[in-house]
C-alpha cells in the first residue's frame, strides 16, 4: 500500500459515522494535502482533529521527516470532485466544462453516480425581443472535465 492509499484509509476510517467526508488526498515529494468537506461546512476543529490523528498514526514512520501535512477544506475556486460535494451545491450556479471544450452554466438541480442535472438559461431572440428560456440538461460525469461553483458577491450585503 502506498502512502496516499494509507492516508485515504486512515482518514476514511476516522470520518466514519460523521457528516464529514474526504474529498481528496494529494501527495507530493514534500507535502501531503488532505481535503475534507461537510454538507454544512467544515469546522476548523475537525481539520485539527484529523491532522493530529494522522500525526499520531504515522509518528513511527519517516513520513513527516520528508513531508509537511496540511488538512483543510477545498477553496471556493476548486473544482467539485466527489458526489457529496455536488449534493451540497444543489440549487447553486455552476460552470461545467466538458472534455470536448463545451462550457455550460446553470443551476445544479441534482447529481447521481452517472450524471449531473443542470438548468440552463438560454437567451432566445424572437423578432426584436430577447427571451430567457430555461432548459434542463443531463451531463454524464464521464464527459465532464471539471465543475466549479460560480460565486457572485453582488448579492452579499
Amino acid at each position: 500500500m502506498n502512502l496516499k492509499e494509507q492516508i485515504v484509509d486512515l482518514v476514511s476510517s476516522k470520518l466514519e459515522g460523521t457528516e464529514n467526508f474526504l474529498v481528496e488526498v494529494k501527495v507530493s515529494p514534500s507535502k501531503i494535502i488532505v481535503s475534507l468537506d461537510n454538507p454544512k461546512g467544515m469546522k476548523l476543529d475537525d481539520c485539527v482533529s484529523i491532522n493530529r490523528f494522522l500525526q499520531q498514526e504515522l509518528e513511527n514512520t519517516d513520513v513527516f521527516v520528508k513531508h509537511e501535512l496540511e488538512v483543510g477544506s477545498p477553496g471556493m475556486e476548486e473544482p467539485l470532485k466527489v458526489l457529496k460535494q455536488f449534493h451540497k451545491r444543489i440549487g447553486q450556479k455552476v460552470s461545467v466544462l466538458t472534455f470536448d471544450g463545451l462550457k455550460r452554466t446553470g443551476t445544479l438541480l441534482g447529481a447521481d453516480e452517472k450524471l449531473l442535472m443542470l438548468e440552463e438559461e438560454v437567451s432566445v431572440k424572437t423578432g426584436k425581443k430577447k427571451e430567457i428560456q430555461k432548459s434542463r440538461v443531463e451531463i454524464p460525469f464521464d464527459q465532464i472535465k471539471e465543475t466549479k461553483v460560480n460565486f457572485s458577491f453582488d448579492k452579499i450585503i
